[in-house]
């Protein structure tokens, strides 16, 4: 029997053959592009991050009723943030605005100035926590009403009238519900708001010293009377009679120059 002996073939070697420019500059891209996969896989992480805080930073309405002793005064379509608001609860006027995705609750006038006041409707806040009382220039803190500054631009009132004299500006609780604002006046220590503004809000030029009397009924009267209606008869009274005395003078001064003139 003969054996065949089968030689080994020698596997071809094939050399590599240098790379030219267009498959580098692939090779390239292609490293590179994970890395931009992973950056701009972060930013969009950052984004949601960010977007869900600051969805839980905004105060959500709760559903339930309000506690004892909260007054709705207003339903939470009405006061969009930017919007202070005056309102009344338990015959105090309240104001209500947002601050730091927050509604707050305050008195409507600050204690350093006087009833008939435009109040806080248009005061400044600060950064800080603090509303400027817009008479004095005096700061409030928003978190328990302690006076912050006391009349800063003016230092002779500062000596005249001390601070211990002011009592605190009240901050009121707040409970905020799908249907209402309602806000809790009971630990109030200032007497009720008075009803007549003066001030602004009673002439366009915002300069009118006169308050605005709100209409009163009298029972068994014939309708509505204003409240200062004596006040109002006797202004009516002395308006006729300058009138009355302005028309007498032109015709008077008219007919003397006529006579001095062509007669």
């Amino acid at each position: 029997m003969q054996t065949i002996s089968i030689a080994s073939v020698p596997t071809p070697v094939v050399a590599s053959l240098p790379t030219s420019g267009r498959t580098a500059t692939a090779v390239r891209r292609a490293a590179f592009r994970p890395a931009c996969r992973r950056a701009q896989r972060q930013m969009v992480l950052r984004a949601v991050a960010s977007e869900a805080e600051s969805v839980s930073a905004a105060p959500a309405a709760t559903p339930s009723k309000p506690p004892p002793g909260f007054v709705p005064v207003a339903r939470p379509e009405d006061l969009p943030k930017g919007v202070r608001k005056e309102v009344r609860a338990e015959g105090k006027t309240v104001m209500l605005f947002w601050y730091r995705n927050q509604i707050y609750a305050i008195e409507a006038r600050s204690p350093a100035e006087g009833a008939y006041s435009e109040g806080f409707i248009k005061a400044k806040f600060t950064q800080d926590f603090c509303i400027e009382c817009p008479a004095t220039g005096s700061l409030f803190s928003l978190k328990d009403g302690s006076i912050v500054s006391w009349y800063p631009n003016n230092p002779v009132l500062r000596a005249l009238t001390p601070a211990s004299l002011c009592r605190p500006l009240e901050i009121y609780p707040v409970h905020l519900g799908q249907d209402a604002i309602s806000v809790d006046v009971s630990g109030s220590v200032a007497g009720a708001s008075p009803t007549t503004r003066g001030g602004s809000d009673t002439s366009l030029e915002n300069n009118n010293v006169y308050g605005l009397e709100p209409k009163t009924y009298v029972q068994g009267g014939a309708g509505a009377t204003s409240g200062g209606n004596s006040g109002g008869s006797v202004a009516s009274a002395a308006t006729l009679t300058v009138t009355v005395l302005a028309v007498l003078g032109v015709v008077v001064g008219g007919s003397a120059t006529f006579y001095y003139f062509f007669m």
